[in-house]
């Protein structure tokens, strides 16, 4: 009895870290989400286009809080000098999976 609970903590423990999300899964996922170039792992900064135009918006406020199993993510985007442009993000990532649970954008394009 205690051996197979063993086994299965073993791989209870083996599946969290495999899935554990980290801050790279979270810019892939931005990249392919919106319409946007991430300039760093984290995606603290990134650019889209306008036309032929490249603006900057860089994270403001953020907080990111790691978990065995989930990952919750908060962050606010600006562009400085034009305050029309803007991204502000709530999700979460359970087992790999991003569920966004409040989301305002201006200028910045869904994929």
């Amino acid at each position: 009895m205690w051996l197979l609970l063993l086994v299965v903590l073993i791989i209870v423990a083996s599946i969290a870290i495999i899935l554990k999300p980290n801050e790279a899964d979270f810019a892939s996922w931005m990249e392919e989400t919106y319409e946007i170039q991430c300039l760093d792992e984290r995606c603290s900064a990134f650019h889209i286009e306008e036309g032929d135009e490249k603006i900057l918006l860089q994270s403001m406020q953020g907080s990111y809080s790691p978990g065995i199993f989930q990952m919750r993510v908060h962050e606010a985007y600006r562009n400085l000098e034009d305050p029309s442009y803007y991204l502000e993000l709530e999700a979460a990532v359970f087992f790999g999976k991003i569920m966004i649970e409040e989301e305002k954008l201006k200028r910045v394009n869904k994929r």
